[in-house]
């Protein structure tokens, strides 16, 4: 019944969508004393000036991947895009700079989300509601050296102060931690290699609902207690085994070589090495791989990692092993300057053996699939943008080592983005409904809902 419930949302709501979006092209073929402004003025991120500040490394994928110094002053139909997901190359906002500005510029964002989130389950457990203010500051110096004939270097390191600090964690609290570290070497425009702690290529995406670090990313809860964090269904599968930054459970070690064969493509080689806290040593690495002509784009990735006991146990080569495998990707259209759809799939399998000589093995699969619908309608009436759109996912998570366990997690975002004109900074409401269904290998069966409302304020520089 939850199932069909959450598609019969998910049809509704897409089908406005589409018409609005087949409607789009009649109101701007009626507007044609602004059409030649209009392609003219695309309705893109203002990008730095490479006149007015070192040009950002066309390898960067980040959440800040879009900063400046200063900007020139906007006109007055000058039109402002959506900012970029976290994650996505440089290379898929602007063409980077044929040449190397030298020197010394700061870089980073404020991000303050204000949210309200419910949850409930099928259970006698009441449901519980949380809510929420969190965000992050990010501030760091990006130093540029010119080694002559468009070779660079360059260097970062980046703090970062979260609003929200771990609760019951004492020796978590009033800490500054890092973001991106890394020193950077290439030819500009042609490639790089790059060593330390950054994000690598994001090839899955999901518009701009499911922000890192937010509760409605990580959607419904299978048991109460949010601060716990294993009561949480599975999370969506974004070929994100090696993707985001040093964590307590990832390595922090990681290399990158990038290849733009073209303005418009890129290929990301990474690899991921370190030791975890639990005492296993991890070696793998990530191949991802882009193209973006006119009116699509396209990023798939795969990566492999595994994990082995630091001290081996005796007679028993496997225990301590983990392995994990995953391919994914994604395909958006862009047929008219407001409208962008995509697709999204990924797969992934991790392999586990135990920790001492004849404990179990298993083997999980997951899968994800979704994607998501914009439509700009602020460019349409008026010279800045207004961005609205809906993203569905369904996750599917089934581990087939003896216990059994399946799981199935819908998450679906509407969302409405303002950009403010400047630096991509936006103010956003996003809002989003999560429906977690497990299978045990005994009953009872758990299902659990979440819904939230979020408001985000963020601003890049």
């Amino acid at each position: 019944m939850h199932g069909s419930n959450f598609s019969r949302r998910v049809f509704i709501a897409v089908c406005l969508l589409a018409a609005i979006g087949l409607f789009a092209p009649t109101v701007r073929a009626q507007d044609k004393g602004d059409a030649d402004a209009f392609e003219s003025e695309q309705a893109a991120p203002v990008q730095p000036s490479p006149t007015l500040a070192p040009p950002i490394p066309s390898s960067l994928s980040d959440d800040t991947a879009v900063v400046v110094k200063s900007a020139p002053a906007a006109s007055k139909t000058a039109r402002t895009g959506p900012p970029a997901e976290a994650g996505l190359p440089g290379w898929m906002s602007a063409s980077p700079s044929p040449h190397v500005t030298a020197g010394l510029d700061w870089h980073g964002n404020l991000e303050l989300d204000g949210g309200y989130v419910r949850y409930s389950w099928n259970t006698s457990d009441p449901p519980e509601k949380v809510y929420d203010s969190r965000g992050r500051f990010v501030v760091g110096p990006l130093l540029t050296r010119d080694l002559g004939n468009d070779y660079f270097l360059r260097i970062t390191g980046q703090v970062v102060d979260w609003v929200r600090e771990v609760p019951g964690v004492p020796s978590a609290q009033y800490q500054i931690n890092a973001d991106d570290v890394y020193v950077q070497v290439g030819k500009q425009g042609l490639w790089d290699f790059m060593a330390g702690r950054f994000l690598t290529w994001r090839v899955f995406r999901k518009g701009l609902g499911f922000d890192l670090y937010t509760l409605e990313d990580l959607g419904a809860r299978s048991v109460p207690n949010f601060s716990d964090p294993s009561g949480r269904f599975k999370h969506m599968y974004e070929v994100d085994t090696i993707f985001m930054r040093d964590s307590g459970l990832v390595p922090s070690g990681r290399a990158a070589f990038h290849l733009y064969p073209t303005p418009w493509s890129g290929i990301e080689l990474v690899g991921s090495y370190g030791r975890l806290d639990g005492g296993q040593n991890v070696l793998g690495g990530r191949l991802a791989g882009g193209i973006k002509p006119k009116y699509f784009s396209l990023l798939v990735g795969a990566e492999y990692e595994g994990w082995s006991a630091a001290q081996a146990v005796a007679g028993c080569d496997k225990c301590g092993t983990e392995k994990k495998y995953g391919v994914g990707g994604s395909l958006a259209f862009t047929p008219v300057q407001a409208i962008e759809i995509a697709f999204s799939a990924a797969y992934g399998k991790d392999k586990t053996w135990g920790i001492v000589q004849g404990a179990a093995y298993s083997e999980d699969t997951i899968h994800s699939l979704g994607g998501y619908l914009q439509l700009d309608v602020g460019s349409l009436v008026m010279p800045r943008s207004l961005i609205v759109g809906i993203a569905p996912f369904r996750t599917e998570y089934r581990d087939d080592g003896g216990t059994n366990i399946y799981q199935r997690h819908d998450q679906i975002a509407a969302y409405v983005a303002y950009p403010l004109g400047f630096n991509n900074s936006v103010v956003k409401l996003v809002f989003s409904e999560a429906i977690g269904y497990q299978q045990p290998p005994n009953p009872p069966n758990v299902d659990a809902h979440m819904y939230s409302v979020r408001l985000r304020f963020a601003y890049y520089y």
